[in-house]
C-alpha cells in the first residue's frame, strides 16, 4: 500500500509558499510500465517529425533539439530504462547529455492517468480543483545541464515525480546564484510553487513525470473568450474579406454593417444561455477528471447483459448537475453526457464502490419501460467511461 503524504500539512505549509520533497514509497507509476508507454508513444516519431500531434515527443542532445532523432528514441529493442540509457549513451558518446521529452504522456493510457489523478486528488482535496487544466510531461535522459533550461511554466506550480533514478533540482526565486539544491530518488516527489524557478539535472540518468498546476494569471478570461468566439463562429457566417471605410473628407462617418452584425451576434452569445452551458460542460468534465487533461478516450461501447455483475470503480466519482429545467448533465473521468434526472440517484446509491450488483437488479429500479431503457443506456455509458466495471461471475 502506497503511503499517502500529509496533504493537509503540505497545503498549509508549502502550497504556493515554498519548495518541498514528498515521499511516496514505491514510484507513482512502475518505471517499466511508464517506459513501455514511452516506447509506444515514440513509435511514429521514429519515422519522422510529427507536427501538432499529442502526445508530442522531442529529443535533445546536449542543449540542441534534434528534429529527426529516429532510432535515438526508445524502441522495441530497448527492454527497459537502464538499457535505453546505456544504448543512447554509447551512440552519442559518454560525455554527451541527452533527454527524451514527451508532452502529455498520460492521454493514451488510462491506468497511468488514473494513478496520477489519484495522487492529485490528495492536494486538490485541500486547495480545490482549478478551472484550467493540469498539464503533464515526461522526460527520460542523462544530463548535467538542463537541455531546455530552467523548468518553469509561467503561473503554474509543479510536481516532479521521480519514477526511476535520481534527479537533482536547483531552486531559486530571483537570483540563480542563491539557488538551493535538493535531490530526489525514485518514489519521491519535488514540489515548487509558481514563483520559484527549478533547474533539473541527472548525472546517472532518470525517468521523471512533471505535473503543472495553474494557480495565477489571466488564462481564465482567455478560456471564456475562446468559448465565446467558438459559439460566435458557429452562429455567424464567416466572411474573410476586410470591410473598408470611406476615405476621410469624401463622406461623413459611415457605419459598417458587417461589424455591427458581428457585435450584435457577440452580444447575443454573451447574454444567452449557450455560453453558460458550454462553461458548465467544461467545468463538469474538468472536475470529474481532477483537471488532469487531456483525458484518455473511452473504451469501446459494449452491451451489459441482465445476468452480468458490475460495481463502481474507485474513486467512483460521478459528477451530476442540473443543466436546465428537466435536463441533467453528467461527467465521468473527463467525459460529459446528458443523463437521466433525479430518479438516477437510486442507481448511484446501489453502486457502492467494490460491491458487485446484478445488472438486471439495477434495471428494475426504473419505473416502467422508459425509465428502464434509460437505466440500461446509463449503465452502458458509465461502463464505457470507466465509471463502473464488470465483475467476473466467480468473484461476484
Amino acid at each position: 500500500m502506497r503511503p499517502a503524504p500529509d496533504w493537509a500539512r503540505f497545503a498549509s505549509k508549502h502550497w504556493e509558499q515554498s519548495p518541498a520533497k514528498l515521499r511516496l514509497g514505491p514510484p507513482l507509476i512502475a518505471p517499466e510500465q511508464a517506459f513501455q508507454g514511452l516506447v509506444s508513444i515514440s513509435a511514429p516519431f521514429r519515422f519522422g517529425t510529427r507536427f501538432r500531434a499529442l502526445p508530442d515527443v522531442r529529443f535533445f542532445s546536449g542543449t540542441s533539439r534534434l528534429r529527426a532523432p529516429g532510432a535515438l528514441l526508445p524502441g522495441e529493442e530497448d527492454p527497459d530504462v537502464t538499457a535505453y540509457l546505456q544504448r543512447v549513451g554509447r551512440e552519442l558518446g559518454a560525455a554527451s547529455g541527452f533527454q527524451c521529452f514527451v508532452e502529455q504522456p498520460l492521454m493514451q493510457d488510462y491506468a497511468q492517468w488514473e494513478r496520477v489523478r489519484r495522487f492529485l486528488d490528495g492536494v486538490l482535496a485541500q486547495v480545490g480543483v482549478p478551472v484550467l487544466p493540469i498539464v503533464s510531461d515526461l522526460w527520460l535522459g542523462r544530463f548535467s545541464e538542463a537541455p531546455q533550461g530552467a523548468a518553469r511554466r509561467e503561473h503554474h506550480s509543479r510536481f516532479t515525480v521521480v519514477l526511476q533514478g535520481s534527479v537533482r533540482a536547483r531552486h531559486w526565486e530571483k537570483d540563480a546564484r542563491k539557488a538551493r539544491t535538493v535531490e530526489a530518488q525514485a518514489g519521491e516527489v519535488l514540489y515548487a510553487p509558481s514563483h520559484v524557478w527549478q533547474e533539473e539535472t541527472s548525472d546517472e540518468g532518470a525517468l521523471a513525470l512533471r505535473l503543472w498546476i495553474p494557480v495565477r494569471g489571466s488564462a481564465p478570461q482567455a478560456a471564456v473568450k475562446a468559448a465565446a468566439v467558438k459559439l460566435l463562429e458557429a452562429r455567424h457566417d464567416v466572411d474573410d474579406t476586410v470591410p473598408y471605410l470611406p476615405f476621410p473628407g469624401k463622406r461623413g462617418p459611415a457605419r459598417v454593417p458587417r461589424l455591427d452584425s458581428v457585435a450584435s451576434a457577440l452580444r447575443d452569445v454573451t447574454h444567452g444561455p449557450d455560453l453558460q452551458q458550454v462553461l458548465r460542460i467544461t467545468w463538469a468534465r474538468r472536475v470529474s477528471a481532477s483537471a488532469l487533461e487531456p483525458v484518455p478516450p473511452p473504451r469501446e461501447h459494449e452491451p451489459l447483459e441482465e445476468d452480468a455483475f458490475v460495481r463502481k470503480t474507485l474513486p467512483g466519482r460521478v459528477v451530476r448537475m442540473l443543466d436546465s429545467p428537466g435536463q441533467w448533465l453528467w461527467a465521468v473521468n473527463g467525459h460529459a453526457f446528458a443523463g437521466p434526472g433525479p430518479f438516477a440517484a437510486t442507481i448511484l446509491d446501489a453502486l457502492a464502490p467494490g460491491v458487485p450488483v446484478r445488472v438486471g437488479a439495477l434495471w428494475r429500479l426504473g419505473r416502467g419501460a422508459a425509465q428502464r431503457a434509460q437505466v440500461r443506456a446509463l449503465l452502458e455509458t458509465l461502463h464505457a467511461l470507466r465509471g463502473i466495471e464488470r465483475v467476473p461471475p466467480l468473484e461476484a
